[in-house]
């Protein structure tokens, strides 16, 4: 299997690099990057993006994938309200189209958020432009993937998580212990997001109740559900 990632230098997109590296059934790994990540591993290529909207001077052969894991993102808090759409809407979009424009039987899968609004009736600008991103990829058609994870706790075999959200790791913690709907632990989030991306699913959302729930039975049953079509 050929895969692309992107985020591979953040919280999420380094969990599911490393796990992919380590994946017998995965061939290769393209990373689109800005930068590059310091690192050499025989299935892994770097592809370095200076404009994640321009994929003209990406040779065509590392965007023909089986799937790509879009892990792309940033805090609201951290740009302005341009940047955020620009980030989180127009280069995952762009992104989508031009691997469909490859191959249109790529599996997408979309790593979104617990609060992501299709309709854009929240108030909160991450669930809308996340929910518009979600309405705008599930319109181009094929195999898309929506991941809604809740808080994304860190564990002894992931990265640290060093945004903002870091700190209120004890409290989501604490309500995993009541409820499976408000957080995930990090690995479970990337193997998920491996073994959609291998198999596919029976359902294109994944929330986080699902997401952490996840194990080999459910990548097997996804598996049947799917008929598994590979890419070739």
């Amino acid at each position: 299997m050929r895969l692309i990632l992107t985020g591979a230098t953040g919280f999420v997109g380094s969990e599911v690099l490393r796990q992919a590296l380590a994946d017998p059934a995965i061939e290769r790994v393209v990373v689109l990057t800005r930068r590059t990540l310091g690192r050499a591993h025989p299935k892994l290529i770097e592809a370095v993006l200076s404009d994640f909207t321009d994929y003209q001077t990406i040779p065509v052969d590392l965007l023909r994938a089986d799937a790509c894991i879009w892990c792309l993102g940033v805090s609201q808090a951290q740009v302005s309200q341009a940047q955020y759409v620009r980030i989180t809407l127009d280069y995952a979009l762009t992104a989508a189209k031009a691997m469909r424009g490859v191959d249109p039987r790529i599996r997408f899968c979309f790593v979104s958020g617990r609060s992501a609004d299709p309709d854009e009736r929240a108030s909160a600008l991450y669930a809308r432009i996340k929910g518009r991103a979600e309405r705008k990829l599930g319109e181009l058609g094929g195999e898309i993937y929506r991941f809604r994870p809740g808080y994304i706790r860190p564990t002894a075999r992931s990265v640290a998580r060093k945004d903002p959200g870091r700190w209120f790791a004890p409290i989501g913690a604490l309500v995993s212990l009541f409820s499976e709907d408000y957080s995930v632990d990090c690995d479970r989030l990337a193997q998920c997001l491996l073994d959609v991306a291998k198999h596919g699913a029976a359902q294109e959302l994944l929330d986080n109740r699902t997401i952490r729930g996840w194990t080999a039975q459910t990548a097997a049953d996804a598996t049947a559900g799917s008929g598994d079509a590979s890419n070739g």
